[in-house]
């Protein structure tokens, strides 16, 4: 995702916890765990697009997260790894459904 230029390093005062899963094609998932930002972000009044529309939609890493929200995607992959932030829209963010509206 570094070099997709998906996420850049950060000295966010944020940090979320991430936790691996393995897929089926026995690549790793990450995903980045966003309750705390969730519990604390405004929700959007739109309701959800069907499934369907997403899917085909392919949204995830492709918006770019505002400069000035960049740091609250803060999380890090693990002990000794440092810290790192969104650039484009993660999945996890209670805002995400509405933006495909």
């Amino acid at each position: 995702m570094l070099k997709q230029g998906i996420i850049e390093p950060s000295n966010s005062p944020w940090m979320a916890p991430a936790v691996y899963t393995p897929k089926k094609s026995g690549e790793v998932r990450i995903c980045v765990d966003y309750r705390e930002l969730n519990k604390k972000t405004r929700k959007d009044a739109y309701p959800l697009p069907l499934p369907d529309d997403i899917f085909h939609k392919s949204g995830f890493w492709q918006i770019p997260v505002n400069v000035n929200d960049k740091e609250k995607t803060a999380f890090s992959p693990g002990p000794g790894m440092g810290l790192f932030q969104f650039t484009r829209m993660p999945f996890g963010l209670t805002g995400a459904p509405s933006t495909f509206q």
